[in-house]
């Protein structure tokens, strides 16, 4: 289940949780993943076909046209260089979201100006609205994978901020 922690140290509250989701649109849900993906999950990295057969068992959400999945994994030769290249902070266009599958990472928010550490693992649905300053960041396991849904794809690009980590 994510967890919500403040710079201050003070962990976020259900109430804390329902009140960032009502007034900036961030989402917080967790969603079971479907049974018999361990095998799959439990590699390092995946082929097209292990790609396709994990996107195939995850239900589509109608709401999000189209969806992908990235995994991270200290296998990966790019590993590096694709985990931190969003630490930086940054915002979108469009809404970022993720359903996280396996290992785990932390969304950095600054809501109302004040930083705090959305930290997310197997099962979290998350959704960073378009316009958040963020920043994501994996913890020491390095890997995870996790599905990407688009709600617009112009929206992807990223927009540095130039806001000190």
């Amino acid at each position: 289940m994510a967890t919500l922690l403040f710079d201050d140290g003070r962990k976020a509250t259900a109430d804390d949780i329902a009140l960032l989701a009502r007034t900036h649109r961030i989402v917080v849900e967790h969603q079971p993943i479907p049974a018999g993906l361990e095998s799959l999950l439990h590699q390092p990295l995946l082929d097209r076909h292990a790609e396709e057969q994990l996107l195939s068992a995850v239900p589509p959400r109608p709401e999000f046209p189209a969806r992908d999945l990235i995994v991270l994994h200290p296998d990966r030769p790019d590993n590096e260089e694709l985990a931190t290249k969003f630490e930086s902070w940054h915002r979108h266009g469009g809404d970022e979201i993720r359903h996280i599958l396996d290992g785990a990472g932390v969304f950095g928010v600054i809501v109302d100006g004040q930083r705090a550490a959305l930290h997310v693992g197997p099962g979290d649905f998350i959704v960073v609205p378009a316009g958040l300053e963020h920043n994501f960041r994996l913890t020491s396991t390095r890997r995870i994978k996790a599905l990407r849904y688009l709600s617009d794809a112009a929206g992807w690009a990223a927009e540095f901020t130039g806001r000190a980590a």
